[in-house]
């Protein structure tokens, strides 16, 4: 698996974006301003297939961060395609000295998310026609 860091949204990740949130799921409102912000990484197979994207950013509190839009495409997901993708955020959050990241995680997705050492804050809420819960990490 190879993994590349944008400091734009490449085509790659919006078709996965499209693909996964918008056609499999029904979201409507898939992209904004955030993406301009954001850097995105994509993870590729060994021929060089997009498989999978997620986007991280500063948020306004000095040493926070928040990762999202985490998607992978069906027929690669359980091969640890959006661990190693939070991973590599992660990574690079670390280095530009992050101590805390967030997280709106699907409620569905939450036990994915608890494997990588996050935890619920506050309540959930609902983002479109999905259920959501705050998860936050601290790393050091």
């Amino acid at each position: 698996m190879k993994l590349s860091v944008f400091s734009h949204l490449p085509e790659e990740a919006k078709a996965i974006r499209l693909a996964v949130f918008c056609d499999e799921q029904g979201f409507q409102e898939e992209f904004d301003e955030l993406d301009k912000a954001a850097l995105h990484v994509v993870a590729y197979n060994e021929e060089n297939t997009p498989m999978g994207t997620c986007r991280y950013f500063p948020t306004e509190h000095v040493g926070e961060y928040a990762i999202g839009r985490i998607a992978v495409l069906p027929a690669y997901r359980k091969l640890g395609v959006g661990k190693a993708m939070i991973r590599e955020a992660e990574r690079h959050i670390f280095y530009d000295k992050g101590t805390l990241i967030h997280i709106g995680a699907q409620v569905q997705a939450m036990p994915f998310y608890a494997k990588l050492g996050y935890v619920p804050v506050g309540e959930r809420y609902m983002d479109e026609h999905v259920e959501h819960q705050g998860m936050e990490k601290r790393i050091s």
